[in-house]
Parts: structure tokens; C-alpha cells; sequence
């Protein structure tokens, strides 16, 4: 059976299929970034049954994956499609308990739980999208791994229901984790961290849906983000709001989505929310890939892979074209660019990758290749070392691709059957900490991105730059012309995300093009923190430097053992005669 009517056959709700086919279509599309969002269970095709489907709008609990200390919890609870399956919210109730404390004081002592009533009355819900943030207030000396649950009791009709953290079918409902960190995020003076590819809840559509604007602004604040770029989909953006399978020539929902954003701007001090767009189009073989586009003040069609029109997947713009519509003020990056096309995504939507062919083009800014796990992290940056050493002043960014995901990420995989979970994702997870001179405002962060003033973390934080014999200052991003300098370097860790463990800084010879150590520390006599003062090698002409720094956390993640990084953009040297 060719494998696009196996695919059907499938979601025609056809189970007399071998469970080795489901077991193989399955874990192809598992593979698959396509459906990533808060999980949409409520589109099915005309006569084809659904085991995801229920008659109750789709009900999900979620919060931050860490917090600083004493902060409350901020709980969001979230409704969808309410209008066709109204609800009668009747009580929320919030059970707590510290399961690994950092310091634990006595092994055999019970950990309390904590019970906290936070609906304050009924409420009947009967709009498409309906949301509420509550708020936990946890005792201060509460510092480790938290365990939330969210016990929601509600009405549909007549009858009495009661979920836990979702009312998802074939999923765990299992705890919510969030740790409360004993410290903020590393800091130095004018770093600002945010995420610089998520979505809202304007990506909605058959399988999928994202978080309100409003309520990731809350949730950003409360993890000590100061930025996030809302990157939505460019085959959502043109659809009707009311409906997801026309698209609205008026385009309300890109229009709806950018005064939004100016609005929340307007109001909350300190915080920048980046316009932004993920645009399909094609590269140099005429697949589709994806592009972030930021601070650009039109909308730009991608629908190639859209599924809106199955099989027809011709991109509607190439690289090039798209390139050559930005304004200059735009930024322009290449998503997860190392991330193979899995091969249902490759057949039934015409996706492909980003080749080096297609990273030579002189208006694109940059590289988003950290979101989507270790193996295609270090393909990426070995494809960016790759452009580095050919000359290319190419900067990267990260940014954790979250669609709500918030603590939990949940996945349809295979459509109308199966649902699955994991951590990976999360919103805030892969940040970029920007060196903003001057006041956070929407100014003041695009020029620092424009200029490359950014290191890439998702834990320790590094500050580098180059000091000439005359006072001057190069920065991540810049071009330096001197006789000599010295490098210095601050890089800061903490305990939650653990002791410094190797800090590195490359240098990348333009004329070799070879790529060398040229200091290297795996000894540290404070653990989170150290400082390098070192002179600019003599012996290259034109040349490139960069830091990394790892840090090696012990039982503080979900995943125990796992290393925190940091990399930073390149500063580029021409030995001056």
C-alpha cells in the first residue's frame, strides 16, 4: 500500500490496519515538528471517527518550568472551543508539594502538601478562547522541584466532570514541575534575556493551537524574561479568525495580532513582545523551510506546506524573495535550520532543510539552530562554524519553538488516534540574552540583534568582548581593526544551573579557515564564576573570536545530570599594520 493511503486509511479511522503499520507510521510522524502545539482534538473529517474527540472544550493547566525566588505560581488555566461545548467552570483546586527539595533536611520526614481553593465562584464559559491566570503563593523556603497538580471540576450540560492538569484522552495528566530556583538568572549589567521563536494562539488551526498574547507576557515575566519574538505561522496568520480551513483576504488575524502586540508594548514597562513571522518558503531545491522574520511591518504569504491544500505544496516565495522584501530594520534568521525533514513531512507537505547553499545569501541576518534537542544543536552549529570560516558575519540566536508549552509539552502524532508528551520545547527554555545599551524598548533590542550582541544560553551567561590599547570596546557582533587588546571574558553560572565546568574560546582564522583553541579552562576556583583576561594573539592577520561556556548540573533537572551551555556570537579582529 503506497504510504499516503496508508496515511489515509489512517485517519479515516481505518482499524483493521496491522499494528506494525501503526507502529511505523507512528513513530514517523513522532519524528515530525508538525503538530507541536497545545493539541487540537476537536476537527475531524466528515464521517470519520475520532478517539481524541469529546464533546467538552479542550481544558489545559499550565506554568512556568522554573521561578525565581518568591515568586507565586502563576497557574493558567485555559479553554478552547467553549462556544461549541459550553461549560460551567464550578472549582479549581491546587495541591502542592516540594518532592526535591535542594536541601533536604530530613529524608524520612513527609513532605506537606499544600491545598489552595481558587475559583472564587462558578463561571460559565461559552467563548472559543477563554483563559485566567491564578495565582500560588508557596512558602519561601521551598526550593527545589515543586509538584503541582490542578484538580478542575466543571459541568458540561447536565453532567459533573472532574480533570487533572488536561481532559485530554491517552495522556498521563501528570504533575505539573517547576522549580523553585534559591537564585534569579545569572546576571550581568545590561543582559536581557528573552525567546526569540514561540508562538501564540493566533497558529491555530486543524491539529494545533498556541497561548493568548496577554497570558505569555505573564508567564514570560514571572520566568525573569524581558523579550519574546511572537512567531507565528505564516499559513495561520492569513485565516479567518472564525475559521482556520478559509484564508480572510482582509487578513483581521495578522492585523488583530499586530496591534495586540503594540497595545501590551504600550503598557508593560520593561518588556519588548518582537513582531515576528514564521514564513514558509522555498529553498535552492524548492522544498519548504522555514524563516523567522522579526520587526517587519508587512505580512508575508507562505502557505507551501500549510496543508490547507493537501499535495499542493509549491512554496509561494523563495529565500530570495523574501529576503528582498524586508525593510531594513527587519531581522531575518533561518529556523532550526540542521532539523531533517522527517519523511511524511518530506512526501505529504513538500518540507525540506536548509542547505549552505541557502545560508549565502548576504541579507540574511542569522541562524536559529538551538530548539530542537542536542543532536541537531551541535549539526547546526558545526553548518554555522561552517559559514564563520567561509567569511559570512552570520550571528545565531535561540529560541525554544514553544506553541504554549509552558511546563509540559503535548503532541498529537499520529491524527485522531494518539497523543503523546515530553519536556523538550518549553517556553523560556532556550533563551538569547541581548546586550542592550541603554533602556529595554523595542529600539534599543532590535539594534542589538541587528548587531550580533547576543549570546545563546539555556544556562550560564557569558560576557565578551575586546578592550584596544586606546580605550575602545568591541562587542558580540563587531568588527575590530587594532594593533592589539585584550580579551576579556565574565562567564556566570548558578546552582541551578550548575558548577562551570569548561569555558573555551575559539578562534577562527579567515585566511586558514580552521578553527582553533586558543584558551581553554576546566578548573575553576569559584564555581560560578570566572574571569579571563588574555591578549589578542599576534600571529593572525583576520580572524574571528568566540566563547563557550558548559556547566555540569548534578540532581536539579528532570533529566539528572544534564549540562547547561552557553555560546556567544563571534567578534571579528583584522590585525591592523
Amino acid at each position: 500500500m503506497p504510504i499516503s493511503s496508508l496515511l489515509f486509511s489512517l485517519l479515516a479511522g481505518n482499524n483493521q490496519l496491522p499494528q506494525g503499520f501503526l507502529d511505523i507510521i507512528s513513530s514517523l510522524v513522532t519524528c515530525s515538528a508538525f503538530f507541536i502545539l497545545y493539541a487540537e482534538i476537536h476537527y475531524r473529517f466528515k464521517f470519520t471517527p475520532s478517539r481524541l474527540f469529546q464533546r467538552q472544550p479542550e481544558i489545559i493547566a499550565d506554568a512556568p518550568h522554573r521561578l525565581p525566588p518568591n515568586t507565586p505560581v502563576p497557574i493558567l488555566i485555559f479553554l478552547k472551543d467553549a462556544h461549541l461545548f459550553s461549560c460551567e467552570l464550578v472549582e479549581v483546586t491546587v495541591e502542592a508539594q516540594l518532592v526535591k527539595p535542594l536541601q533536604p533536611k530530613d529524608e524520612r520526614a513527609p513532605l506537606p502538601t499544600l491545598t489552595f481553593q481558587l475559583l472564587k465562584s462558578r463561571e460559565a464559559v461559552n467563548k472559543p478562547w477563554w483563559w485566567r491566570i491564578l495565582y500560588v503563593k508557596l512558602p519561601d523556603d521551598w526550593l527545589g522541584w515543586a509538584q503541582i497538580n490542578v484538580v478542575i471540576d466543571y459541568r458540561v450540560g447536565r453532567k459533573k466532570f472532574r480533570c487533572c492538569n488536561d481532559n485530554y484522552i491517552g495522556v498521563s495528566h501528570a504533575p505539573l514541575h517547576v522549580f523553585l530556583s534559591g537564585a534569579s538568572l545569572p546576571s550581568v549589567p545590561n543582559y536581557y534575556y528573552g525567546d526569540l521563536h514561540c508562538h501564540t494562539n493566533a497558529t491555530s488551526d486543524q491539529v494545533e493551537f498556541g497561548a493568548p498574547l496577554e497570558a505569555m507576557v505573564a508567564l514570560a515575566q514571572a520566568q525573569e524574561l524581558s523579550f519574546f519574538a511572537a512567531t507565528d505561522h505564516s499559513y495561520d496568520l492569513d485565516d479567518y479568525p472564525e475559521d482556520y480551513l478559509r484564508n480572510d483576504p482582509a487578513l483581521r488575524k495578522w492585523h488583530d495580532l499586530q496591534a495586540a502586540i503594540r497595545r501590551l508594548n504600550d503598557t508593560h514597562a520593561n518588556f519588548v513582545i518582537l513582531s515576528g513571522e514564521e514564513v514558509s518558503c522555498g529553498n535552492a531545491r524548492g522544498r519548504n523551510v522555514h524563516f523567522l522574520i522579526l520587526n517587519h511591518p508587512h505580512f508575508i504569504r507562505g502557505s507551501g506546506d500549510s496543508a490547507e491544500r493537501w499535495l499542493r505544496t509549491k512554496p509561494d516565495h523563495t529565500i530570495a524573495e523574501v529576503l528582498a522584501m524586508l525593510t531594513p530594520q527587519a531581522l531575518a534568521f533561518a529556523a532550526h535550520p540542521a532539523v531533517l525533514t522527517p519523511y511524511l513531512e518530506s512526501l505529504l507537505l513538500g518540507r525540506g532543510h536548509w542547505d549552505l547553499m541557502d545560508l549565502q545569501h548576504g541579507r540574511l541576518n542569522g541562524v536559529q539552530f538551538w530548539n530542537a534537542g542536542r543532536r541537531y544543536e551541535e549539526e547546526g552549529l558545526q553548518q554555522w562554524r561552517a559559514l564563520l570560516l567561509q567569511g559570512r558575519r552570520m550571528f545565531a540566536i535561540a529560541g525554544s519553538d514553544a506553541h504554549g508549552n509552558f511546563n509540559r509539552f503535548r503532541q498529537i502524532t499520529l491524527p485522531f488516534m494518539k497523543m503523546i508528551e515530553h519536556h523538550r520545547h518549553l517556553f523560556g527554555s532556550m533563551r538569547t540574552a541581548a546586550y542592550v545599551d541603554g533602556k529595554l524598548q523595542l529600539d534599543s533590542l532590535i539594534a542589538a540583534l541587528h548587531a550580533g550582541r547576543a549570546c545563546l544560553t539555556n544556562g550560564p551567561l557569558i560576557d565578551f568582548s575586546v578592550v584596544t590599547p586606546n580605550g575602545g570596546l568591541a562587542r558580540m557582533g563587531d568588527q575590530l581593526k587594532t594593533t592589539g587588546g585584550m580579551i576579556m571574558l565574565n562567564a556566570v553560572s548558578s546552582a541551578e544551573f550548575g558548577k562551570l565546568a569548561y569555558i573555551k574560546i575559539w578562534r577562527g582564522d579567515l585566511e586558514r579557515r580552521e578553527e582553533t583553541t586558543l584558551y581553554e579552562e576546566t578548573a575553576f576556583p569559584h564555581a560560578f564564576q570566572h574571569r579571563v583576561q588574555l591578549p589578542l594573539p599576534s600571529d593572525y592577520n583576520h580572524y574571528y573570536l568566540r566563547a563557550e561556556a558548559i556547566t555540569q548540573r548534578e540532581s536539579f533537572t528532570v533529566e539528572q545530570g544534564a549540562s547547561c551551555r552557553a555560546l556567544t556570537n563571534p567578534i571579528w579582529i583584522e590585525k591592523q599594520s
